[in-house]
C-alpha cells in the first residue's frame, strides 16, 4: 500500500535547517512517548543507540571512536506500536491524529530530509493477538516499502526505528554535537518541560564506540538540575507559563529562554545578546556552584501557532503594519519573557552589575573623562553594555553611546526650534523641555571638549617619546615628528580637521586656507604656479582676512621645515642649511603666480607676508648659522628668530624643548581642568 500523497513533493516543500540536524531524532523520540502515552505503560522506556561508521585504516584505534562519522540513530520504545490505526495515520499526510498531543502529522517528513531511509520494525497488539509490521520509508513514489505484516510468537510490544544514512550535509555541520553525551544533553534540553513536570518515560542512550551507556533522567536530575520554578503571566489577556529552571553549567550551553508548543521546545533566545551580565556562567551566592539558566515559555497562544516543521511560530512581528493594537506580536512576547527572566536572575546577576558599573566609573573617571555625561544621561544603554569588555572594547561602546546621544541631541534642537507655544501652560511646558535639553547638549559639547583635550595630551606624550632615542640608540628621523603634525604627501583636501596637529606649533595655523605636506611646488597650481621641484615640509597659505577681486586668494604662507632630532652636521651648503633653505623657497614662491578669485593669474605681492619655522635640536652647528644669519636667541634660549626686510620674512628657529614645552603651557589649564596628568594618556 503505498502513501496517499506525492511524496517527494511533499519533503521537498518541508523546510529543515541543516542546523537542526538532530530534530529528525527528536521526532523519533517524540513518537516514542506518544506511543508509550498511547498503550498507558507505566513503566515505559526508550532506547536510543548512536550508530556510528566502521573503523577506517587511517583511524588510530586509541581515538577511533571521536573521529568515525554518527550514520544514524535507533530508537526503540515499549509503546503501542503500528496498529492498523496508526499505520493509516502514518500514510496519511497531515494526520490530525495526535493533534491532541501537538502533533502535526507531518514530523516523519523530517525523517528523509537528513536521512536517506528509516527503516521500521514494530510488533504491536491487535485482536488480542502480537502482529509484527515492517517496512522501510524512502524517498520512493510509493514512500513505503518492503512492508510486511504478520502474526508473531514474541511476547513483548516494541518499536524499533532506524534512521539510516545521516546525510553529510548536516551531519557535517558544526552545530550537529558528535559525542553521545552532548546528543544526551540536547534531547534533555528540547524535551525539558517533559523532565520538570516528571511525564518523560525512562530514556537511555547507547554508544557501543564510545562504549557509553547513559540515563537522561537521571543525567537530568543529579548532573544538569539545580532548581525548578514554574510562574503565570498574561500579555494582552493571553495566559503563558514560564518555568525557570537552574542547570549546572555545562560548557557548551548559554543562558537561554525557550518557547515550546505541546511540551516542545521550539525557538531558543540566547540570553546574552538582550540582558548584561551573561555572558558567562553565573555563580549562587552562598557557595561556588555555576549555573546556566535556562527558561521555558509555554502556552496556547504557542501550541496554536507553531509551524508543521516546529522550528518557529506563525505570529505577527511588531513591526507588521496590519498589526491590531490589541493583536499579540512576537516582540510582546520575547520582551516580556525576557524581562521574566530577568528578574528571576537579579538575585545572581546583581554582584555582577555593580562590579561592571564600578568598572565603567572607575574608566571613565581615571582614563575616559569624555564620557562622564553618558554616566548621567544614558544610565540605561551603559547598564545594558556586558559586564566583560575590556578597556579598548569599552571605550569603543561608550563612543557609539555618545555618538547616538549627540544624533539625538541634535534632531531634538531642530525639534524645539519648529515648534510655536500658543498658551501659557504650552510656553511653561515648552520651557522645562528646552531646559533640559540646554542642560544635556551643554554637557554633550563639555565631552566633545574633553575628548580633544585628552587627543591634545596622548599627542604631545607621543610626540616627546617620538623624538627621543630609538632602540637602537639613533634618533627617529624628520619624517617621524612631521607625520604627528601633519600626514606627509597630503593635502588640506585629502586630511580631516581632527587628524591635523598643527596647534603643536601654533593655534592659528588651524585656520589655514590650503596646506601643502611635502608636496613639490610645481604640483600646488590650485592656489599658486611655481616653476620647481622643490618640497617643502609644509607650505601653508593662510585664509585672507578681506582682499579686492584682483588680490591673491591668501593673506600670507608659512613654510614649516622639520629636522631629525639631535642632527648635527649642518654647513653652509644649501641642503644642510635650513635658514638657507627656507630662503630659497621665499624667493621660489614670491617669484610665483597667483590666481585671483576669478582664476586670473596675478603676480605674488612683494609684501605678502612669510612665516617661517624650523624645528630642530639646538646642536652647536644650528646655533652657529642662526648667529650667522643674525637671529636673535629668545629669552628662554629654546630658540632664535628674526625678520628679513628684503624677504618680508619672519623666520624663527624652535628647538623640540622649546616646541613641546611652549605646547604643554598653552594646554597645561585644560590639562588641569581634567586631571590629566602622568606621562601617558588613552588616545582617543
Amino acid at each position: 500500500m503505498g502513501m496517499n500523497l506525492d511524496l517527494k513533493g511533499r519533503v521537498g516543500n518541508t523546510k529543515l535547517p541543516l542546523s537542526n540536524g538532530l530534530y529528525p531524532l527528536f521526532e523519533a523520540i517524540s513518537n516514542s512517548m506518544h506511543a508509550i502515552d498511547e498503550a498507558g505503560e507505566k513503566k515505559g522506556l526508550i532506547q536510543v543507540e548512536v550508530v556510528r561508521a566502521a573503523p577506517t585504516p587511517d583511524l588510530f584505534d586509541d581515538d577511533s571512536s571521536t573521529n568515525r562519522p554518527i550514520e544514524g540513530f535507533v530508537i526503540q520504545d515499549n509503546g503501542v506500536g503500528f496498529t492498523d490505526a496508526n499505520f493509516k495515520s502514518f500514510q496519511t499526510s497531515d494526520s490530525t491524529k495526535k493533534q491532541t498531543k501537538g502533533g502535526k502529522g507531518v514530523g516523519r517528513f523530517l525523517w528523509l530530509k537528513a536521512f536517506d531511509r528509516v527503516e521500521i520494525e514494530s510488533v504491536y497488539e491487535q485482536d488480542s493477538t502480537l502482529h509484527k509490521r515492517t517496512f522501510d520509508f524512502q524517498l520512493t513514489e510509493k514512500g513505503v516499502e518492503k512492508m510486511k505484516n504478520v502474526e508473531t510468537f514474541e511476547t513483548e510490544k516494541k518499536t524499533t526505528v532506524r534512521l539510516a544514512n545521516f546525510k553529510s550535509d548536516f551531519r557535517q555541520h558544526h552545530s550537529c554535537p558528535k559525542s553521545a553525551a552532548t546528543i544526551a544533553r540536547r534531547i534533555v534540553e528540547h524535551f525539558l518541560e517533559s523532565f520538570i513536570l516528571d511525564t518523560c518515560p525512562k530514556i537511555r542512550m547507547h554508544d557501543n564506540t564510545e562504549q557509553t551507556d547513559l540515563d537522561l533522567n537521571r543525567l537530568f536530575s543529579t548532573e544538569m538540575r539545580l532548581d525548578v520554578l514554574r510562574k503565570d503571566f498574561q500579555i494582552k489577556g493571553q495566559k503563558f507559563h514560564l518555568t525557570h529552571v537552574r542547570l549546572l553549567a555545562p560548557q557548551e550551553l548559554h543562558h537561554s529562554i525557550f518557547f515550546c508548543a505541546h511540551k516542545r521546545s521550539v525557538k531558543m533566545e540566547v540570553l546574552s545578546k538582550s540582558l548584561p551580565c551573561l555572558e558567562a556562567p553565573l555563580t549562587e551566592p552562598q557557595g561556588d556552584r555555576k549555573f546556566v539558566y535556562a527558561g521555558y515559555v509555554s502556552g496556547h497562544a504557542l501550541d496554536s501557532t507553531v509551524n508543521s516543521e516546529r522550528t518557529r511560530f506563525d505570529i505577527m512581528d511588531q513591526t507588521a503594519n496590519t498589526l491590531l493594537e490589541d493583536e499579540l506580536s512576537w516582540q510582546d512576547i520575547l520582551t516580556t519573557s525576557i524581562g521574566k527572566a530577568r528578574d528571576f536572575l537579579e538575585p545572581f546577576t546583581r554582584p555582577l552589575n555593580e562590579a561592571k558599573k564600578e568598572h565603567i566609573k572607575s574608566f571613565v573617571v581615571t582614563e575616559a573623562p569624555q564620557y562622564r555625561p553618558l554616566l548621567k544621561h544614558k544610565a540605561d544603554q551603559i547598564d545594558s553594555l556586558r559586564s566583560n569588555l575590556t578597556n579598548e572594547q569599552l571605550d569603543l561602546e561608550l563612543y557609539k553611546i555618545g555618538q547616538t546621544w549627540d544624533l539625538e541631541l541634535r534632531a531634538k534642537y531642530r525639534q524645539l526650534l519648529e515648534e510655536k507655544d500658543v498658551t501659557a501652560k504650552s510656553h511653561e511646558e515648552f520651557r522645562q523641555r528646552y531646559e533640559r535639553f540646554l542642560e544635556e547638549w551643554n554637557e554633550s559639547g563639555i565631552s566633545k571638549l574633553a575628548r580633544y583635550v585628552i587627543h591634545r595630551k596622548a599627542t604631545l606624550d607621543f610626540l616627546e617619546e617620538r623624538r627621543g632615542l630609538k632602540e637602537d640608540g639613533k634618533y627617529q628621523l624628520e619624517d617621524a615628528i612631521h607625520e604627528i603634525v601633519f600626514p606627509l604627501k597630503k593635502t588640506t583636501e585629502d586630511v580631516r580637521i581632527e587628524n591635523m596637529n598643527l596647534w603643536i606649533i601654533d593655534e592659528k595655523l588651524s585656520y589655514h586656507h590650503f596646506l601643502a605636506s611635502d608636496k613639490p611646488l610645481n604640483q600646488i597650481g590650485e592656489t599658486l604656479e611655481v616653476d620647481s621641484d622643490d618640497r617643502p615640509d609644509l607650505l601653508i597659505f593662510n585664509r585672507p582676512f578681506a582682499f579686492a577681486d584682483s588680490g591673491p586668494p591668501f593673506s600670507a604662507i608659512v613654510i614649516i621645515e622639520f629636522k631629525r632630532p639631535a642632527r648635527n652636521d649642518y654647513s653652509d651648503k644649501v641642503e644642510k642649511n635650513p635658514i638657507l633653505q627656507v630662503y630659497d623657497y621665499i624667493e621660489l614662491l614670491k617669484g610665483g603666480t597667483a590666481k585671483d578669485r576669478r582664476g586670473t593669474p596675478i603676480t605674488v605681492p612683494d609684501h605678502l607676508p612669510i612665516y617661517a619655522y624650523i624645528v630642530c635640536d639646538l646642536t652647536p652647528t644650528l646655533q652657529k648659522q642662526a648667529k650667522d644669519y643674525q637671529l636673535t636667541k629668545t629669552p628662554d634660549s629654546l630658540g632664535y628668530f628674526g625678520y628679513h626686510k628684503e624677504y618680508g620674512a619672519y623666520i624663527e628657529v624652535i628647538s623640540f624643548d622649546k616646541l613641546l614645552d611652549d605646547a604643554k603651557r598653552r594646554n597645561k589649564i585644560l590639562f588641569d581642568k581634567m586631571g590629566l596628568h602622568g606621562e601617558a594618556s588613552t588616545l582617543t
